[in-house]
């Protein structure tokens, strides 16, 4: 899509999604407004509507970063032990206000246009990749057992997390996180013992 007039400068973008993530961390998604963040970043909301279609796509882009950069997938060579890991990570971030703001973004994606396709895109498909990568190298190495339907088991593993905050009920606590981690590897991802 071809941009008229001046081209959106790198620097006004960054300033734009830098003061977005200022904004979000102050008064939250019900509170966040395009006027605000442009007071904040001095960049004018012509410019960041060029860049943006919406509030809520510079919110999400300004976010994504600290969703994305806060529970990187690790590989040691133990993909069980990586996965339970990375889940409890996970659970942890939920617990804290900058995963309470997530949440706020996921909750409000249903009722946007594109709006569970950009969180998608933005908060999870990197994290997605590399958990499959590991789960695929897992069943290479002979420790997660092959057949499984990688995404599907993605979701069954991670699932929990965001179903309990949609649901009210709170965070998992790190002894619950790794209990549920525990019963899911054990339970769907483990080998099955040799006969």
């Amino acid at each position: 899509m071809a941009v008229r007039g001046r081209p959106v400068s790198q620097e006004s973008r960054a300033a734009a999604v830098t003061g977005a993530a200022t904004v979000l961390r102050e008064v939250g998604w019900q509170k966040f407004s395009i006027d605000e963040v442009a007071r904040r970043s001095g960049v004018g909301k012509a410019t960041i509507y060029r860049h943006w279609p919406s509030g809520f796509a510079l919110a999400v882009e300004a976010w994504g970063s600290v969703v994305t950069d806060a529970v990187p997938t690790r590989s040691t060579g133990d993909a069980i032990a990586d996965l339970h890991d990375q889940f409890v990570r996970l659970a942890a971030f939920y617990g804290t206000a900058e995963g309470a703001m997530a949440v706020q973004l996921l909750g409000a994606a249903p009722g946007r246009p594109d709006g569970t396709a950009l969180v998608d895109a933005v908060f999870f498909r990197r994290r997605r990749d590399a958990t499959r990568a590991l789960i695929e190298a897992g069943v290479a190495a002979g420790q997660i057992r092959s057949g499984l339907d990688t995404d599907l088991m993605i979701d069954l593993l991670f699932g929990p997390v965001v179903f309990r905050l949609f649901n009210g009920r709170g965070p998992l606590t790190p002894d619950e996180a790794s209990a549920v981690a525990r019963a899911t590897l054990g339970g769907v991802f483990a080998r099955s013992p040799a006969h």
